[in-house]
């Protein structure tokens, strides 16, 4: 836990002191407090006193040495594939450029809400997206207060934390004793044990198909920490990263704390935001190639040897400490909370369906995926862990033997029509037609490749993009910008002269 105290009292020098290195007026400061002006120049000159929960309220900000009053700039809450993070600002510029003053504008697919949160600091904002992860990171971002991230900070919350922790690591002791084994007998050279904790090592693997080819000793400890779990009488919802995902993904200790830091966070009221600051914290700790979740590191190639540099980045991520981990997201969440709004809404919900029935828009943004690649498959563990369900995990046969697939992916898992090549056409046209029906002007993005260099093809190149986009709209341009400038090319046709580097932005306006 980071090591700051609250001042024990605030005299009015005291928050006159905290404005100032805030950078904010008596109005701004205010607003922070739903006070007025006067009530803080009150406050400073001694002439009255914040109430007993404005004053917790004004310790709570004083004791965040990140906190500022200025327009927080967008941040990356987890490791995102596609992330708009460095041109989150030039897009939410463009917004303003088509969009109508201060309407509402929808953020289609918004991901991890980073375009969202560029776009709230001048519009009421709208986040679609279909995974529920998606609506967690969205809604902590647009709609939680800074207080919300500093009752996660506080030595009362990791106490409470800590409880649980303990009473899971006594349930897991045996499986927590096979993995310290396996660490210390992978750091001598013999990593047999440690590959096969992380093929073999979930619960929830283990008690919907045990591996025919399981030690005795893994199959033992799964066997007696499955039983100590039941004993405790939680649910599947209090356990989840631990019983889907410790073994596989993250070590047993972090797997607990993960589940105990969102077990705590009941207790505190402060269910929603933890959450999203538990996300952050299991992107930065899982134990995979990439920090993606697409599927477990895999320690043993095929001719039995394993690579120095997987297994030296296994022990490593492994050793991250989980509440460390979590207390530095917080505070980082907390030094870039926005002003929290009710008119922002998150959608949890099929982006065309949204599209097609959604009256309050009048501008849009949309960042598709244009690959065969379904993001799903790469935040199936977040989207469990913020589900916390107990979902059925795919299988498949191999060798005449029906196994759980490797990356413990929940049966059912959502497939983008935009992925598919068969159906990527009709998901655009329905796109464009959709935004198109009540003249809201659509910014799209869109990456183009080099296939020369390697780059995943797009299952649409750019000019069928712009193609179909001109059926719906009178006015399509095309915008390429980077993380330094952007530039209009005023053309819907060009598919040449395109830097493959760079971000391309279709603009379309003034509906058919």
């Amino acid at each position: 836990m980071i090591d700051v105290l609250y001042n024990t009292s605030m005299d009015a020098n005291a928050i006159k002191e905290l404005r100032q290195r805030l950078q904010e007026s008596q109005t701004q400061f205010g607003a922070r407090f739903s006070v007025s002006q006067i009530t803080v120049a009150h406050w400073e000159s001694g002439r009255s006193k914040p109430m007993s929960k404005r004053l917790l309220e004004i310790q709570d900000l004083s004791r965040m040495p990140t906190a500022s009053a200025t327009a927080p700039r967008p941040f990356r809450p987890i490791q995102y594939l596609g992330s708009k993070l460095r041109l989150a600002e030039t897009i939410a510029t463009i917004i303003e450029q088509v969009a109508p003053r201060s309407c509402r504008v929808g953020d289609l697919f918004s991901g991890t809400g980073v375009v969202s949160s560029a776009i709230a600091v001048s519009h009421p904002v709208t986040a679609v997206d279909i995974q529920s992860y998606s609506a967690v990171l969205s809604a902590a971002r647009l709609r939680s207060s800074a207080r919300h991230f500093s009752e996660l900070l506080k030595p009362e919350f990791e106490h409470r934390a800590r409880e649980v922790e303990s009473q899971l690591g006594r349930a897991l002791a045996p499986l927590i004793s096979v993995e310290q084994d396996a660490i210390a007998e992978a750091k001598e050279g013999r990593t047999t044990l440690l590959a096969e904790l992380i093929e073999h090592g979930s619960l929830a693997v283990f008690e919907q198909r045990p591996a025919a080819t399981i030690s005795s000793y893994l199959e033992s400890a799964l066997k007696s920490s499955s039983r100590n779990l039941k004993r405790l009488g939680l649910s599947t919802a209090d356990t989840t990263a631990l019983r889907y995902f410790g073994g596989p993904y993250f070590s047993y200790p972090q797997a607990i704390a993960l589940d105990s830091i969102l077990i705590a966070s009941t207790d505190f009221k402060n269910h929603s935001t933890a959450l999203a600051v538990i996300l952050s914290a299991a992107s930065e700790m899982v134990n995979t190639v990439g920090k993606q979740f697409a599927q477990p590191m895999k320690l043993r190639k095929a001719d039995g040897t394993t690579p120095e540099i997987l297994l030296q980045r296994a022990i490593r991520d492994r050793s991250l400490d989980t509440f460390h981990v979590f207390s530095s997201w917080a505070s980082r969440w907390y030094a870039h909370t926005l002003k929290p709004s009710k008119e922002h809404k998150v959608v949890c919900g099929d982006v065309l369906d949204f599209v097609s029935q959604d009256e309050s828009c009048r501008a849009w943004y949309a960042d598709p995926p244009y690959t065969i690649d379904h993001y799903s498959r790469f935040y199936h563990v977040l989207e469990t862990i913020s589900l916390r369900d107990s979902p059925k995990l795919d299988e498949m046969a191999k060798r005449g033997e029906i196994t759980v697939m490797r990356g413990v992916y929940r049966g059912g898992r959502y497939q983008s029509p935009f992925c598919i090549p068969s159906k990527a056409h009709s998901a655009f046209d329905g796109l464009f037609s959709a935004t198109a029906k009540n003249g809201a002007p659509l910014v799209l993005s869109y990456s183009p490749y080099d296939e020369a260099q390697g780059n995943r093809p797009r299952l649409l190149t750019l000019k069928e993009m712009m193609d179909i986009a001109s059926k719906y709209y009178r006015n399509v341009s095309l915008e390429e910008i980077d993380e330094h400038s952007h530039r209009k090319l005023n053309s819907k046709s060009l598919n040449s002269g395109i830097r493959s580097n760079a971000e391309c932005l279709i603009i379309c306006e003034a509906a058919r």
